[in-house]
């Protein structure tokens, strides 16, 4: 038997014909997921500092720049 990354994989099956680009939802998923969609939530203090780190290698990468590392 074949092991999956994710719990529960196995139990999902490609929806229409074999599209990967297509994912059914159950009804309160579907909620949930363009509720957070719709209104999300305020980045964390991670999420800030990796978008800063992110646009300070941009930034020396397009200015050739050496790196601090």
């Amino acid at each position: 038997m074949a092991h999956s990354l994710f719990w529960g994989a196995e139990d999902m099956k490609p929806a229409n014909g074999n599209r990967p680009d297509v994912t059914n939802l159950k009804q309160c998923d579907h909620q949930a997921f363009f509720e957070v969609l719709d209104s999300p939530p305020p980045p964390t203090e991670a999420l800030r500092a990796a978008f800063r780190r992110t646009k300070e290698r941009s930034f020396r990468r397009n200015t050739w720049l050496p790196t601090m590392d």
